[in-house]
């Protein structure tokens, strides 16, 4: 029951996130710090390694730091990222990454096209990269609770 409940929060703030970030292409604070929540739980609930969690999200808080500075991505993508690497099981966290990866490049790309067919605007306003980080990291925090229980 309380694995439905979390995966039912998760989903609700992962799409007020997604929406948020297709419609202004910015991932407020308030919506990771309650991913951030949820995570945090989630590790104290199923007793997951909590140095192996802070390991993946200080991973990802420096490359994302240095892609960000090199402006490949934004900072709330990269807030995002740590956030959901907080619930995912050392086994799934690679393949989230590349899930992340993956989905990433269809979603540049349908914007790389969408721009050739009279929508520049879309190009300029930059990736909403939350698009593909929401669901590959839903989907490795689900795979991570099946795991734990």
């Amino acid at each position: 029951m309380i694995t439905a409940v979390l995966l039912l929060l998760s989903t609700c703030c992962l799409s007020w996130i997604i929406l948020g970030d297709l419609k202004y292409r910015k991932i407020g604070h308030g919506s990771v710090a309650v991913i951030v929540l949820i995570n945090v739980f989630i590790v104290y609930w199923y007793k997951l390694p909590i140095d192996r969690a802070l390991f993946q999200a200080g991973l990802v808080l420096l490359a994302g730091f240095i892609l960000f500075w090199l402006g490949v991505c934004g900072a709330g993508d990269v807030k995002l990222l740590a956030a959901i690497s907080l619930a995912v099981s050392d086994y799934w966290w690679p393949w989230m990454l590349l899930l992340t990866a993956t989905l990433g490049g269809i979603v540049a790309l349908g914007l790389l096209l969408a721009s050739g067919l009279g929508k520049p605007e879309w190009r300029a306003m930059g990736v909403p990269y939350a698009l593909a980080i929401a669901p590959s990291g839903w989907l490795a925090i689900w795979l991570t609770l099946i795991s734990a229980t």
